[in-house]
C-alpha cells in the first residue's frame, strides 16, 4: 500500500522503463511516418482514391514460398 510506512511512491512519468518504452514508441512511429509505404498511402486516402492490399487466401498449406 503506498501509504504504509516506509513506502516508497515512484511516478510512473519518471521512472527508466516507462521513459524508454515511450522514446520507442516516438522512434517507432517516426520510422512509419518516413516509410514509403505509409505516405504513398496517406496520398492515395488524400485524393480520394481506394487504398488497396493485395491479400491473397490459400485454402491449403501449400502455399508459394
Amino acid at each position: 500500500m503506498a501509504d504504509a510506512p516506509g513506502a516508497t511512491v515512484i511516478f510512473l512519468h519518471s521512472h527508466p522503463a516507462w521513459l524508454a518504452a515511450r522514446r520507442l514508441e516516438r522512434e517507432r512511429h517516426a520510422a512509419m511516418r518516413r516509410h514509403p509505404s505509409f505516405s504513398a498511402r496517406r496520398h492515395a486516402a488524400a485524393s480520394g482514391g481506394q487504398v488497396t492490399r493485395d491479400f491473397k487466401l490459400y485454402s491449403s498449406t501449400d502455399t508459394p514460398a
